[in-house]
């Protein structure tokens, strides 16, 4: 019997303060790829959280901001 696959998944984000420290989110599996902002409490500081394992992502086509109708 196979089983579903779940319509989350656990995300592992990294400081690029280059500190090690990680903060885990469960996230929904369409999302795009997470760069969040972040407390980084061993730089005492925000910093930049990024995305550390390689997660397959739908490609989204580039919003059109254009007013042309066609």
């Amino acid at each position: 019997m196979a089983r579903a696959k779940t319509t989350h998944t656990m995300v592992k984000l990294i400081s690029a303060a280059k500190t090690g420290y990680e903060k885990w989110f469960n996230i929904p599996r369409s999302t795009p790829r997470m760069n969040l902002i972040l407390y980084d409490p061993r730089a005492k500081r925000h910093c930049l959280f990024t995305e550390d394992k390689k997660r397959r992502v739908a490609e989204r086509p580039p919003k059109d901001y254009s007013r042309s109708h066609r």
